[in-house]
């Protein structure tokens, strides 16, 4: 990362929050040997699009540790969660502090709540995985940068080229401009306006669809596409950093506005075929 770099990022999703992106130093900023403060910084920018505002700084630190120890294992998916005053002796904080980070991360998906059986954690297939902080939490975990990788990687693949051949079909002529400007953005915009510009331009890919259901889809997309940009960014190896692949951009918009439904995929598709095999080989075990 140069010196260029280096200062504030804001980024905006697509339900209009704010959030912030501090681009470090080399020497200060997270790496691929520094999981943990990638985790911290990922937090620190997804925060604004976790979608609840909570109560205060208390309550929001004890969400983030509790949050943490749940997804790293730390109690017994089996049996019951300690009682409400034992936790709040546990993470040092009042019941009342306590019994609020409970009812956000079970409305997470984390914990199942009973006022006769207590409260558990429930099974991982059931949490939120696409809620910005379990997210965040998950990839604090030994293989979790390089799993998400690879996962982002297969979803995308499901999702990303029937939405191009869709809009290929589809999409206006003034979306079809739009696309086009925006892949032409990326050959010649730098790090950080950059990372906007390539998911406003998948998200103008999903959105020239004209399907409902994928268009929902927009929100989830937009906050999985930055956790992926800032992860290869910050997160791996400079030899897989993150490359605005501007060619690969401009060859899925050519084939939107040449109604190309086609070329409009197998662009997709090249892209996202590169993009697994960097992923895999940052999961690859060392």
């Amino acid at each position: 990362m140069s010196d260029d770099d280096v200062g504030e990022h804001f980024l905006t999703v697509s339900n209009g929050a704010t959030l912030t992106d501090r681009r470090l130093s080399p020497t200060s900023g997270p790496s691929a040997q520094d999981p943990d403060a990638l985790a911290v910084l990922l937090e620190s920018t997804l925060s604004g699009a976790s979608g609840r505002s909570l109560a205060g700084g208390a309550v929001r630190q004890t969400v983030q540790a509790l949050g943490r120890a749940i997804v790293a294992g730390r109690y017994d998916g089996d049996g019951p969660l300690p009682t409400e005053t034992e936790l709040a002796a546990e993470y040092a904080v009042g019941r009342n502090a306590m019994r609020e980070a409970i009812k956000v991360l079970a409305g997470k998906g984390l914990i199942r709540t009973a006022r006769r059986y207590g409260s558990r954690v429930r099974p991982r297939e059931e949490w939120s995985i696409l809620d910005p902080d379990v997210l965040a939490w998950h990839l604090r975990e030994p293989d979790g940068i390089g799993r998400f990788l690879v996962e982002i990687s297969e979803l995308r693949e499901i999702v990303e080229p029937q939405a191009a051949e869709l809009a290929a079909l589809r999409a206006t002529d003034e979306e079809a401009e739009a696309i086009v400007a925006l892949a032409a953005r990326l050959a010649v915009e730098t790090m950080p306006e950059v990372l906007d510009t390539d998911v406003a331009f998948h998200l103008a890919v999903l959105n020239a669809s004209h399907n409902r259901l994928l268009s929902g889809f927009a929100r989830p997309l937009d906050v999985l596409l930055r956790v992926q940009f800032l992860v290869s960014a910050h997160g791996i190896a400079a030899e897989y950093a993150y490359s605005p692949s501007a060619d690969y951009h401009m060859g899925i918009a050519e084939g939107i506005r040449g109604r190309d439904p086609q070329k409009a995929r197998d662009a997709v598709m090249a892209m996202l075929t590169r993009n697994r095999g960097i992923a895999e080989k940052v999961a690859a075990p060392a």
